[in-house]
């Protein structure tokens, strides 16, 4: 019998996927989720109070559902949204019913709120109705805004280092706020030709606290995610937005000494440079940098590396941002493209970026970067990426793509350094959101020395491949990595492929297997009416190294309960079994290095998050157990004082207390992060980051003015001073005063 339903259940697995999504009566509340949208017939003025008639006439997206704490239940809290459009805009009002009493809660006025802290209404949009990429505009009751891309259906949440210009007017009563939004057609991506685009709306309330969407959300997903967009209807699709360019130019002039290589200040010579966003077609994008300045960008937060593989900080340069998840492939461990590598150690010169939507079914991503060669010690390296993508089903993806980097040397190509990396994934996604799967194979080429790496093509391929499920109880993931010693992306991250050999002060790569898995299930007892539900997760991670006869292990067991105010609570078993390699210095500040074997150890730990909408919030970790051959204690703490709205003071604690045998020495590492945020209004900012950080022995403080004097168009002032954590004394420091206007046409 079994045999007879195999057929049938894959079939029944094959058409589920490639349903594409028509609307339906939605099981729990009854509805169809379609919104129709029709063109205004007068003007309409930006001002929060929705008198015009086209509002009036408009279709109402009402009756809101329950995506947290629970998704059982209309929303209490009342919201109606209406659309209308006209030649240049798309309009979107939302009036937010507020029948509970208290001031509402904000992070801040600064824009690109944090939504899960903010009350705050969003809209997210697909306007390609594919449900794997869009954008989101969100309002505070304050009206700050913020605006972000949704990648890979939105199941991660929302991308806020993307900006650009859009409009919002917001008006607070007695029991309600209410927001309009002008979103400019220029600033969106969209097939002109699509009469139905992809959208959703929801609402935080964190008074209550509860968050709802439109078309509803199960409760174990990410209200942004696009697989449960409802349909907007186009009376008349919207034409091509005209003439679609924009220029920001910027000025820069800079101070600084090193104290290391200069015996006074330095005035640098005031530079410029400028971006450019050109519109190809309504749904296809050319960026354009010449000396591009990232110097206003904000600084990465530090932590305290442990391991014995590098750590992975993401993109925040805003030419990288739009549509990166094209150029992103594999995960934060197997990355073949991490466009923080390029100008790393040495400027831009120019670069170009032509990405976008051929139609729906198709995407390109096109890059190449030059950067400036540094005179006796390093070439000038041209980067290029090429990208095509295929969408698959409703959700899914087959992409194929192409990374090269080379050398210039006297303005030619070097024929004997460059790094070439080709490969293929494809990415499912079920219609329902339930279970996803990649698949990721690449292959390097590199001309160091054709002896050396004149190795067979398994030895210098990737290969990543994972599966996943998500459902109200079950969850389960599992995955499986490779890398031949000889595979060498240069313009990629790799984590575990290149481990530390401190004896020689290098990297060295080592080939692996690794397996990566975990499984949990979750309880929702209606006998504790505080509490969301419960859980218990295990799961681990392995890796066989170079000969495949050296095992790391790594398993773990979590008890966790989330309750119904957004906190969270967990309990955690770790234990290890590590293989080191090489010779390794751990912590950075030990005179001995723990010396090639085997280790096995287990520690044990607590964790705790706040709800976020106290005014004092945070996480709370604390660990101790065993650490290779000694012990360890671990305690962090990143904690909020939220003073609204005019500032936010924060502080990141983390310590770590190690204890070796005699002989390998002990370390009491620290790393202190206060961080002082000033919203005097919402366009003039100040923010304070220090941070103090013995593992590293530096002491960093970044100081940064932002004022917004005009739509994308700011004046930044960023002081940053680098000290030694052990006697203060200066090792260096800059002054940065930039300019930048958004001219669009």
């Amino acid at each position: 019998m079994l045999k007879l339903n195999l057929p049938f259940l894959f079939l029944a697995f094959l058409f589920g996927a490639m349903a594409q999504g028509v609307a339906q009566v939605h099981p729990k509340t009854g509805l169809t989720y379609e919104l129709q949208i029709k063109k205004a017939d007068n003007p309409i003025k930006l001002d929060g109070n929705l008198q015009e008639p086209d509002w009036k006439n408009a279709a109402v997206a009402e009756q809101f559902y329950q995506t947290l704490p629970d998704d059982l239940n209309f929303a209490q809290s009342k919201t109606e949204v209406r659309l209308t459009y006209d030649d240049q805009n798309l309009y979107i009002a939302a009036v937010c019913f507020d029948d509970l009493s208290g001031n509402y809660i904000i992070q801040s006025l600064k824009r690109d709120f944090s939504y899960p802290v903010t009350d705050a209404f969003v809209v997210f949009i697909d306007p390609f109705g594919n449900k794997t990429t869009g954008f989101s505009f969100a309002v505070s009751p304050m009206g700050v805004e913020r605006e972000g891309l949704l990648e890979n259906g939105g199941v991660f949440g929302v991308t806020t280092s993307w900006d650009n210009r859009w409009f919002s007017a917001v008006t607070r009563q007695d029991d309600r706020w209410v927001v309009e939004m002008a979103i400019p057609f220029k600033t969106l991506r969209y097939d002109e030709t699509l009469p139905v685009w992809n959208i959703n709306f929801s609402r935080n309330d964190l008074k209550r606290p509860e968050t709802s969407t439109w078309s509803p959300v199960p409760t174990q997903f990410n209200v942004a995610s696009l697989a449960f967009a409802g349909k907007l209807l186009w009376d008349t699709p919207p034409k091509k937005a005209g003439g679609n360019v924009s220029v920001i130019p910027y000025l820069r002039t800079s101070a600084s000494r090193n104290y290391a290589t200069q015996s006074a200040a330095k005035l640098d010579n005031p530079t410029g440079g400028a971006d450019a966003k050109i519109a190809i077609t309504s749904s296809l994008n050319l960026d354009l940098t010449i000396n591009p300045d990232f110097s206003q960008v904000e600084v990465d937060q530090q932590v305290t590396n442990l391991e014995r593989f590098n750590l992975f900080f993401p993109e925040r340069r805003q030419f990288f941002i739009e549509n990166s998840d094209l150029f992103q492939f594999g995960t934060s461990s197997m990355r073949p493209f991490f466009s923080r590598r390029i100008g790393l150690a040495v400027p831009i010169l120019f670069g170009a970026r032509l990405s976008g939507n051929l139609n729906e079914n198709w995407r390109i991503g096109l890059l190449n970067m030059q950067t400036e060669g540094i005179p006796g010690s390093l070439q000038s390296q041209n980067y290029g990426v090429a990208t095509l993508q295929r969408k698959l089903f409703t959700r899914s993806t087959a992409t194929a793509f192409l990374i090269n980097r080379q050398s210039f040397g006297n303005k030619k190509p070097d024929a004997d350094d460059f790094n070439r990396v080709a490969g293929i994934e494809l990415r499912y996604r079920s219609a329902n959101n339930r279970w996803a799967s990649d698949v990721l194979y690449h292959q390097s080429v590199t001309q160091y020395d054709s002896e050396k790496f004149n190795q067979n093509a398994f030895q210098k391929a990737g290969l990543h491949a994972n599966l996943s499920y998500e459902s109200r109880h079950l969850y389960a993931f599992a995955s499986a990595e490779y890398a031949g010693n000889y595979y060498i992306a240069d313009v990629g991250f790799l984590q575990d492929l290149y481990q530390r050999n401190d004896q020689l002060r290098a990297t060295q790569p080592v080939a692996y297997l690794a397996s990566l898995h975990y499984a949990g299930y979750k309880f929702y007892p209606k006998q504790l009416p505080n509490m969301r539900f419960w859980g218990i997760e295990t799961g681990g991670k392995m890796s066989y190294f170079t000969d495949f006869d050296r095992l790391d292990r790594w398993t773990f067991f979590k008890l966790f309960t989330y309750l119904k105010d957004n906190s969270i609570a967990r309990i955690l078993v770790n234990n290890y079994n590590t293989q080191l390699l090489f010779p390794t210095n751990i912590t950075g500040r030990m005179d001995s290095l723990l010396q090639p074997g085997l280790y096995r150890y287990t520690d044990a730990g607590a964790e705790f998050e706040s709800a976020p909408r106290n005014k004092v919030y945070g996480k709370f970790r604390a660990y101790y157990g065993n650490f290779y051959n000694g012990a360890k204690l671990t305690l962090t703490a990143d904690a909020t004082l939220r003073i609204q709205p005019l500032a936010n003071i924060a502080l990141n604690v983390a310590y770590n207390r190690i204890r070796f045998p005699q002989g390998f020495g002990n370390s009491n590492l620290l790393l202190l992060s206060p961080r002082v945020e000033f919203t005097f209004t919402r366009s003039l900012f100040f923010t304070t980051f220090l941070q103090f950080n013995t593992q590293t022995q530096n002491f960093n403080i970044n100081n940064r003015l932002q004022w917004r004097f005009a739509p994308m168009s700011d004046v930044f002032l960023v002081f940053t001073d680098n000290m030694n954590t052990e006697n203060f004394a200066q090792k260096d420091w800059g002054l940065v005063l930039k300019i930048n206007y958004w001219f669009t046409f």
